[in-house]
Order: C-alpha cells, then structure tokens, then sequence
C-alpha cells in the first residue's frame, strides 16, 4: 500500500495527539506539522520525525492530506485554501465559529471534489456504537457533559466546546427537525457561556435534554437512551454500557405493578432489575477513537465513500450549535438574578495559535 503523506496544522494538545497516532501508522508518513510558533513546532516535529512549517500554505505540494487543529475561528482561513490546493481535511470539531464559515468549507469540498471529515470523535466511541445499537429508534436522550476548568478553547463557550459533541450524536440518529428548543446558561469566567442546559424537541418525537459544563469540579461524560426496546446507559469515561430491557411479562402487558401480592412485593422490588427489567452491564470494545477517526478519514480518501462525520454533518451540528447559543437565557454567576447574553459566535483575526482543547 502507498503510504498517504498527511500533516497536522496546530501543535497544541489535539494536534499533538493527531500527530502522533499519524507518525505511527504504516500506512501514512507524516510529512510536516505547522505552527507559528517555532517551539512548538519543533517540539512535536522532533518527536515525530517530520517537518516543521510555519505556514499552512507551506503544505501545498509536500502533503495530499492534513489534520487542521487550530483554532476554531481559524478553520475556514486555514481549510479553504488547502481544499483549493487539493488537500483532502479532517477538521476538528466544531468545523468552524460560524454557519457561514462552515458552508464555504462545505462548498468548496465539492467544488474541488475534496473529502472533508469533522472530529466529532465520540462517533467513534466504541461505547455510543454499542448502545445504540440495543435500543432501536429512542425517544429521549439525556446527556451530561461535565468537566473542571482547564484554560483551554477560550475562544468560544461550552456549547462549542463540549455540548456540540452531544449535539453530533443527536443529530447522527436522523431525529427530523428541530421544532423545539429551550437553553439556560451560566456564565461564570468572562464572557462566554460556562453552563448550559438545553431541551431539544424534533419531529420525530425525539426530546434530548443536554447538559454541559466547564467549570465542574469533577469531569463526568455520560449520556442515556429511552426506547420502546430499552434504555441503555454510556459512561464515557469508564467505558461502559449498562443496558435495561423490559422482560416478557411486560412485553405482553402481563406485569402491572399494582396487582402484585402485598406479601410478594419485598421479595420482587429485590429483584426488579433481573426479573421484570433485566439489567446487563455490556464489556466495551477496547479502542482508540482518534485512532478510528483516522482509519475512517483515510479509508474515504482512498475509497471515494463519504467518512462517517462529512462536512455537511459538521455544518449541520454547527447550526444547531449556535441556535442554542441565540435561544440561550444566560446568568452571570455571582451577579445580579437578570439574564445577560454571553458572546456570540464571531469572525476571528488573530494569528494562528494552537488549538489546546
């Protein structure tokens, strides 16, 4: 097999990641990072064994693919030339800071006939793959995306930072339209939105309430799903997936609660989640997400197919994104009970700086 020369473009901790897990494969060389900085540069080029640039247009001719890791409001400055050029992306999540960004990104890939994939990494989570894969079509979705302050992705609020990834998975179980939706923030650090909790409401009847966080003293990634067959039960960090299914007795509407013996009751509330709701807690598939993110994008490359996460998933995440943002009643925590409006998403003109979060 030919191996794929591919970059990275931003040397901060995705980038880092990225380049790393590329320099390893048999089936890329990696070519070059960029940076602006020439010490991190250096620094993730000499760990790798590449190039180090300083420049995203430095790639043209050297590189047929690149990671773009840098900042959000640098996506589209960085992608759209790279597409011209000929470069094949995947771009980290969000795709960019605006909708308008993310459809000029969206356009010239097809113009160009380009593949581009977003890193909506928990796509590839072998734990989301197999939850869904026990309860069909559900009906509710719960989420709860929680973590400490770590002085990362300043540049936007936890929407786009940490809620947008459960606004992807939402969105990847085809839930219609958005008919519906309600948002309620925090802002406690300066500016953007710290704490976000939102209602979805879709045509298909679908509600997702998501939560997210960036100021929790404990980092928690979870989410649950209701189905007529289920509900199963993800926790993102400790890799598992519990699973309850309704027995044969409630299946055929045999089971109704208030018709169980007083005697036989103590007995049966023991052994409720064996006999009438069965719990199982499911073993997870060991696996790099990241990892499969790159099969994924260089499997399309090298298959014409589209990846898993196209850019037009990405813009439609992004969307959806900034709708909460708009609808969003946010507090300043620690002032007054009156609403106030955090930043909104807007054009960025600063140099390119590494993407940390």
């Amino acid at each position: 097999m030919t191996r794929m020369k591919v970059a990275v473009v931003g040397c901060g901790h995705l980038g880092t990641i990225h380049a790393r897990l590329l320099a390893g494969r048999d089936d890329v060389e990696l070519v070059a990072v960029v940076d602006p900085s020439p010490e991190a540069r250096a620094r993730v080029a000499e760990a790798n064994g590449c190039a180090a640039l300083p420049e995203p247009a430095d790639l043209v001719g050297k590189a047929d693919a690149a990671v773009v890791a840098a900042p959000t409001g640098l996506h589209a400055r960085v992608s759209v030339p790279l597409l011209e050029a000929g470069l094949d992306l995947l771009i980290e999540k969000p795709i960019a800071a605006t909708v308008e960004d993310a459809r000029s990104i969206v356009t010239t890939a097809r113009r160009h006939g380009r593949v581009v994939a977003v890193g909506h990494v928990e796509r590839f989570n072998p734990a989301w793959k197999l939850a869904v894969e026990q309860v069909g079509r559900p009906v509710a979705i719960e989420s709860a995306r929680l973590a400490p302050f770590t002085f990362r992705s300043m540049d936007v609020g936890v929407v786009h930072d940490l809620m947008i990834h459960d606004i992807d998975l939402v969105l990847s179980l085809e839930p219609g339209r958005l008919e519906h939706l309600e948002a309620h923030g925090l802002s406690a650090t300066g500016g953007h939105e710290d704490v976000v909790r939102a209602r979805l409401s879709f045509s298909s009847g679908l509600v997702a309430d998501l939560s997210a966080s960036r100021i929790n003293p404990t980092l928690r990634r979870a989410v649950s799903l209701w189905s007529a067959e289920g509900m199963a039960s993800v926790d993102f960090n400790a890799k598992t997936v519990e699973v309850i299914t309704p027995s044969a007795d409630v299946r055929a509407g045999r089971f109704v609660a208030a018709e169980v013996p007083p005697g036989d009751r103590a007995a049966l509330k023991d052994a409720f989640f064996t006999q009438v709701l069965p719990r199982e807690t499911l073993t997870v598939p060991d696996a790099n997400a990241i990892a499969c993110e790159h099969d994924d994008f260089l499997t399309a490359i090298r298959t014409g197919r589209a990846p898993l996460v196209p850019a037009s998933a990405g813009a439609a995440a992004l969307e959806i994104a900034n709708r909460v943002i708009d609808t969003l009643v946010c507090t300043k925590f620690g002032g007054d009970a009156t609403p106030t409006v955090p930043l909104k998403p807007r054009a960025f003109d600063f140099p390119l700086r590494r993407k940390t979060g």
